[in-house]
């Protein structure tokens, strides 16, 4: 009917990255199910950026830090008078703003089943999963209010723009072929593997294979990435988007690095990829929907989800563990593109 007012559902996934992009899956299948609905995200303040890829999300509230912040972003979704909002994230902070916003309908966790299980009383239709299943699938059961759904594509779309963009930072960095993209880089201590065990990567990547490795990293990284720079066997990409790094990483040979964002949008985007993983369990939280191997440490505490322990955690992988995994899945991509 013209003039018909379109109808509003809200997503609440605030962060992280990685988290964001586990729940692309989830959030197509709302536009799905309710294909005459608008799509509105609320989403910390620095990933919003993302969801500019992703065709089937219709308005992004990008929510800045603290208590003002919170109370801006519920301000904002209040306007929209949302018929329905689902908390993906399952927290008390997401379900007091699924609830806040005003919507009649709130769709999240069971309370057995959310990370802070009192976020479950925050919803009025509360859905059991399946905990021994991937991330993505649990959220997809959610958005499917616990009916049966297959799992769609995760959907991200790069541009002809960035495409071009990551040409030329590709070429600035010295890279004329085939690469491997490597993500030092990490939100915990505990995910992060030590950077002169990448540069040894690089180094043996390119002896035996002569395939060079680029670098990537974000915002707080720089000092991170510091000794990896002038060295003749590995390059460090320049400063890029989040746009500019979906389409390097959509170039990529192979992406290695721990369980961060980087490598969840590669997953996404079909690349195959290589994750070291220590605190947290690949098989809920490891890349999804494409060709991957994982590497995890032996430790009794795995699983405990601790940003700091004593332990060494992912820094224990020796490296040339990982390299005998980033072999294998060299030579099969190599293969698979005619370079061997």
């Amino acid at each position: 009917m013209s003039g018909e007012v379109r109808k509003n559902i809200l997503v609440v996934k605030f962060s992280a990255l990685g988290d964001v992009v586990h729940a692309l899956p989830a959030v197509r299948v709302l536009k799905e199910r309710h294909p005459h609905h608008r799509i509105v995200w609320v989403v910390r303040r620095g990933i919003e950026e993302l969801l500019k890829h992703v065709p089937f999300v219709d308005q992004v509230v990008a929510m800045s830090p603290g208590y003002k912040g919170f109370r801006q972003a519920v301000s904002r979704v209040r306007l929209e008078k949302p018929v329905m909002a689902f908390d993906f994230q399952g927290l008390m902070k997401s379900g007091l703003f699924a609830f806040l916003a005003g919507a009649p309908v709130r769709v999240g966790f069971h309370p057995r089943y959310a990370r802070e299980p009192l976020a479950g009383w925050f919803v009025n239709n509360r859905v059991r999963v399946d905990p021994s299943s991937h991330v993505v699938e649990q959220l997809v059961t959610i958005a499917s209010m616990g009916e049966e759904a297959a799992v769609p594509s995760f959907g991200l779309e790069v541009t002809t723009r960035y495409r071009e963009r990551a040409v030329m930072a590709i070429r600035t960095s010295g890279i004329n072929g085939p690469f491997v993209v490597l993500l030092p880089g990490a939100g915990w201590p505990t995910k992060k593997w030590p950077v002169e065990h990448y540069s040894w990567l690089a180094r043996e990547a390119l002896a035996h294979y002569n395939v060079p490795s680029l670098v990537l990293w974000g915002p707080g990284e720089e000092e991170l990435v510091a000794p990896l720079r002038g060295k003749g066997h590995v390059r460090v990409a320049p400063s890029t988007t989040i746009g500019e790094m979906m389409a390097v990483l959509e170039k990529a040979l192979v992406v290695v690095g721990g369980d961060t964002g980087p490598l969840h949008i590669a997953a996404a985007l079909g690349r195959p990829t290589l994750g070291l993983y220590g605190p947290t369990y690949p098989w809920r939280n490891g890349p999804y929907g494409n060709d991957s191997l994982v590497l995890e440490v032996s430790c009794p505490r795995k699983g405990c989800y601790r940003r700091k322990c004593r332990e060494e955690c992912v820094a224990s992988i020796p490296r040339e563990m990982v390299w005998d995994a980033l072999k294998v899945v060299l030579e099969d991509e190599l293969e698979r593109q005619g370079k061997r």
